[in-house]
């Protein structure tokens, strides 16, 4: 019994390993598709941090 349990945590490990890189590729393909989703807006026109267009965008998308 000595030698399953190792062998059961190695196979959960490398499941779990396996689960995360899938996890990290599909966020690095959101964030190609949409870098302004992901980073921060640094913007010093805009010292309260919300920008003029990005709030125009806003109300658009909420009527």
């Amino acid at each position: 019994m000595g030698v399953t349990m190792p062998a059961i945590f190695e196979l959960l490990y490398k499941e779990f390993c396996r689960a995360r890189l899938s996890e990290m590729r599909k966020q690095l393909l959101l964030t190609g598709k949409h870098p302004k989703l992901f980073l921060p807006d640094d913007d010093p026109a805009a010292p309260d941090g919300v920008d003029p267009q990005q709030e125009a965008e806003l109300k658009r998308t909420r009527e």
